[in-house]
């Protein structure tokens, strides 16, 4: 039993042993499989290398034969096969339809395709010759004179080909891609190696043709460096007679003329700055405008040197073009070479219709751009008819406004018609707007004096550019003339007598103003005399719109006692004559009477006053009824009042026409008291005259004592009617001005002298008394007649004036 299972362990073993052994078998079988496979994959790859590396390789190795057997064959024969290989001629065959062209420039913006014929070697070797180095030079525009500058050597690698007859000629094609100036000649070909069976291009085989078709790309082996191709100075000038040279299209045939090739693919580029972009409107201007023009090209110096004649900028006003701007009005920035300008003004109003477009030689475009504006730099204008300015009108006018602009803002018109006294603003009849005018008109607004008055015309309005006018005037309707108007001080001074004037100030008030300077004068005691500038000043302000001139009369022009007038007299601008004292209208003549007329008198000489039977520190002797006082005054104009004071205390006032009769009289009381009496003598000029009479005494004669004879008793008889005078008022006026009161006083104590002799005279006897009752009654006839002769000059005297002013 052990024995079977071993045996059975055994033979297990044995099977997973075998299976074992059989996947690692088919495992090693796989990776045998993968590492050939790699290994046939790498073999192939690198038979395929070594195939494609071999003709290379032998290439270069017969080049380097030949070059050593050239060499030898140089050395032996004195000829070298580089040297003597020439470039004979050069063809341009530019890749679109037409080209411009312009003198030995040649512009494209298409790659161009360059045709090289060279000889000088001989057949044989022409045959073994497979490619050749083509280099040709650079250039770039290094400033505004179009001098050139190279900027590096580009390198092609291309096929070359071959023709035996007429003459042994090589044949190698470039093209040229990248955008440049290209010299051609600065043009140089060289063999780079030699194929073991060379083709033929006209030799009738079909095998040439797919590599006679075949472009050669241009590879760049030797650029410029900061070391080698820095130049300092261009190598290349632009010949002074090619800006000479006009514009030629040439077609896409050979161009064997150009000496340089332009190629630019590169639009210009075209900005334009306007110096004022403040817009109303969206096209509107109140300025004038400037216009920057750049472009920014790097073979635009080109254009300005060749004198390009396509238009950059055309500009019309109004319709008409007025700036044709081509590139020859361009100026260069002298920092950048590529960077050009030139400035358009819009210096005028009109419609400005501006197009900029750039084209260069090569016939780029860059964008266009159009602009279309309005400059308006003129206000609005205004124009007023029916009226003017300052102007002065008695009857009614038609005031009408019109304002005028090309651009005008009709509902900015605005216009306004005000009474400046009157205060209220005039409808207008009519008003009219459109786009370029608005009219507006007053009329009939004026009825009569009642709108005398000072008219103010507004007006305002705006365009579309906010441009504003707005003005004012104004004008006067008056039928009336002047008003005058005395002031209050001059108004207190009116028909009074006065002891000294004042300064006269009358104010004239007139809506039309005056045509010319007033007429003053003054009329003294009925003679009128003119003053002139330094007698008077004249101020002017105005009255609630209304000019008003204040007229003052310095007081120097009344110092004389007299009666004064003042007289004013005017003419207005609307023709009315005016005076203080009356008004004359225009149109029908009429007068009416003045407040501003003006009379007064100067007084200042105190009243003339004597009274009789009176005298200080006396004592008078009289009967029952009282003694008899008699009082004479008078004054050069006329007496306002008399008054007998007694101390202090006014017994008897005579007014009026009573104080200016010849005589007063009134009887003192015999109380036997002494007393102070008073007698006071006031014109209406305020001057005063007084008469003192101090200790007077009054007594009463006892009847056994008493003696008169029968002549004094008749005359103390008719002495009776005396008691007929004036009532004495009850009030009494106090004045502070005693200017000739100690004269008066004077008069007075001579007359209590007098009369103290004739009553000490009196005292000794009859005949003593009798004579001096008759002395009294013969002073008394000469005074009254004095009076009677002084009260006739007066009244003779206002009669003549009365006479005079009428």
């Amino acid at each position: 039993m052990k024995q079977q299972n071993r045996e059975g362990f055994a033979e297990q073993k044995h099977s997973l042993w075998g299976k074992a052994k059989m996947s690692f078998n088919k495992l090693i079988k796989r990776l045998l499989a993968r590492v050939i496979a790699g290994i046939c994959i790498s073999a192939f790859f690198f038979m395929s290398i070594v195939a494609v590396l071999l003709p290379i390789n032998a290439s270069y190795a017969q080049t380097k034969n030949i070059s050593v057997t050239t060499e030898n064959h140089v050395k032996t024969q004195n000829i070298n096969t580089d040297r003597n290989l020439r470039i004979r001629h050069i063809s341009v065959m530019p890749n679109q339809r037409t080209v411009r062209s312009k003198g030995k420039y040649m512009f494209t913006k298409r790659p161009v395709l360059l045709v090289v014929t060279v000889d000088g070697i001989d057949a044989s070797t022409l045959k073994r010759i497979h490619k050749v180095y083509v280099n040709i030079g650079r250039y770039k525009v290094a400033n505004s004179k179009a001098e050139l500058a190279k900027t590096e050597v580009l390198s092609s690698l291309v096929n070359f080909r071959y023709q035996l007859r007429p003459n042994p000629v090589g044949v190698v094609k470039v093209e040229l891609k990248s955008c440049g100036i290209y010299d051609l000649r600065d043009v140089s070909v060289r063999i780079a190696s030699v194929a073991i069976r060379p083709h033929r291009i006209w030799g009738g085989s079909n095998a040439n043709k797919k590599n006679e078709n075949k472009a050669s790309s241009i590879t760049r082996v030797a650029k410029s460096s900061t070391n080698k191709m820095n130049f300092k100075e261009p190598i290349l000038n632009i010949p002074a007679l090619a800006v000479n040279i006009s514009d030629s299209t040439q077609s896409s045939n050979m161009l064997d003329s150009a000496r340089f090739v332009v190629i630019d693919n590169t639009e210009p580029r075209l900005k334009v700055i306007y110096d004022n972009n403040t817009v109303y409107g969206g096209k509107y201007f109140k300025a004038n405008r400037s216009a920057r023009v750049i472009i920014d090209d790097d073979s635009f110096a080109f254009s300005y040197l060749l004198r390009d004649s396509l238009p950059i900028a055309t500009v019309k006003a109004n319709g008409k073009q007025v700036i044709n701007l081509t590139a020859q009005q361009f100026k260069n920035d002298s920092l950048h070479p590529n960077i050009w300008y030139a400035d358009i003004s819009f210096n005028k109003d009109a419609s400005w219709e501006a197009k900029y477009a750039a084209q260069d030689l090569s016939g780029n475009f860059s964008s266009s751009r159009s602009d279309n504006f309005v400059i308006d730099t003129r206000i609005p204008t205004v124009s007023i008819t029916g009226v003017s300015n300052g102007g002065a009108y008695s009857r009614g006018v038609k005031p009408t406004v019109v304002i005028s602009d090309n651009y005008l803002n009709p509902k900015s018109v605005k216009c306004w018609l005000h009474r400046v006294r009157g205060g209220q603003n005039v409808n207008p009849a009519s008003a009219k707007f459109s786009n370029n005018s608005a009219k507006v008109q007053y009329e009939a607004f004026y009825s009569g004096p009642n709108d005398d008055d000072i008219y103010q015309l507004q007006w305002s309005a705006k365009d579309v550019v906010n441009h504003e006018i707005h003005g004012s005037m104004q004008f006067s309707i008056n039928s009336s003339g002047s008003t005058f108007r005395l002031d209050s001080s001059t108004a207190a001074m009116n028909n009074k007598q006065l002891q000294h004037a004042k300064d006269v100030r009358i104010e004239e008030v007139n809506a039309s103003s005056l045509a010319h300077p007033a007429k003053v004068s003054v009329v003294q005691d009925g003679v009128e005399r003119n003053l002139n500038k330094n007698d008077f000043s004249v101020s002017v302000s105005t009255d609630r719109g209304w000019p008003r001139l204040t007229y003052t009369i310095f007081q120097r022009n009344f110092a004389d006692n007299a009666n004064y007038r003042v007289l004013i007299n005017s003419v207005d601008k609307a023709g009315n004559h005016s005076s203080n004292e009356r008004v004359a209208g225009e149109s029908n003549g009429a007068l009416r009477a003045s407040s501003a007329s003006l009379r007064f008198t100067v007084d200042n000489l105190a009243p003339l006053a004597t009274a009789f039977d009176i005298r200080k520190n006396s004592v008078y002797k009289t009967e029952k009824d009282g003694k008899l006082v008699r009082i004479s005054a008078k004054d050069n104009m006329a007496l306002k009042l008399v008054s007998f004071n007694v101390d202090g205390k006014a017994k008897h006032i005579w007014r009026g026409k009573s104080a200016n009769k010849p005589v007063l009289s009134l009887k003192m009381k015999p109380d036997g008291a002494a007393h102070d009496v008073l007698v006071k003598a006031v014109d209406y000029a305020g001057n005063i005259t007084e008469l003192r009479y101090n200790n007077v005494k009054v007594v009463q004669i006892s009847h056994s004592l008493k003696k008169i004879s029968a002549l004094e008793k008749k005359k103390n008889g008719g002495k009776k009617d005396d008691k007929n005078d004036d009532v004495a008022s009850s009030q009494v006026q106090d004045s502070n001005n005693t200017n000739n009161a100690n004269k008066a006083d004077s008069n007075g104590v001579s007359n209590d002298d007098l009369s103290s002799d004739l009553n000490d005279k009196n005292t000794s006897g009859r005949s003593s008394s009798n004579l001096l009752v008759v002395l009294a009654y013969v002073g008394i006839i000469v005074v009254a007649l004095l009076c009677v002769a002084l009260g006739a000059g007066i009244i003779y005297k206002k009669h003549k004036s009365s006479k005079e002013d009428d």
